[in-house]
């Protein structure tokens, strides 16, 4: 019975990471390739966006998420101040480098401030939505539900 709920849990790891973290990523990817180059979205763009965006979200998920700034503790500023970190930490400065690499990668542009700035407030949106929306919530369970409710009719 153990192994089973442990072969739960990592595979809903599995699908956190690649729901929210690759999913998020891509999207974020593409955004800032718009907001911050001429460059079009064509299969290149994709490809080498999802090539770069699924170890970003496997560190994210698997290390960044996973680990604890502060000890354990029952001070909510503490806990304010693990949440704030992890997201500057995760949220913004790894997604900008992911960025940029993308950026760098697709176009061969050289990287200037100006696309660091635009890159930061795409960014800063998905950080948010990532840290404070999806890592606090049990979205998976709410899925679960929802679709056990249309399966039994409850839900039209």
């Amino acid at each position: 019975m153990k192994m089973k709920k442990e072969a739960e849990k990592r595979l809903k790891i599995f699908l956190e990471f690649i729901i929210f973290g690759v999913v998020l990523g891509f999207i974020e990817n593409i955004i800032a390739i718009i907001s911050a180059t001429d460059h079009l979205i064509n299969l290149r763009a994709i490809i080498i966006s999802i090539l770069v965006v699924i170890p970003f979200a496997a560190i994210g998920e698997l290390i960044v998420d996973k680990t604890n700034f502060i000890p354990k503790t029952k001070n909510k500023s503490l806990k304010h101040l693990e949440v704030f970190f992890e997201f500057l930490i995760f949220g913004v400065i790894m997604g900008v480098v992911e960025d940029i690499i993308v950026i760098s990668t697709l176009t061969g542009e050289p990287i200037t401030l100006q696309i660091v700035w635009i890159v930061t407030i795409v960014t800063a949106p998905f950080a948010v939505v990532g840290e404070v929306i999806i890592d606090r919530y049990d979205w998976l369970s709410w899925i679960k539900k929802k679709t056990n409710f249309i399966r039994n009719g409850l839900l039209i």
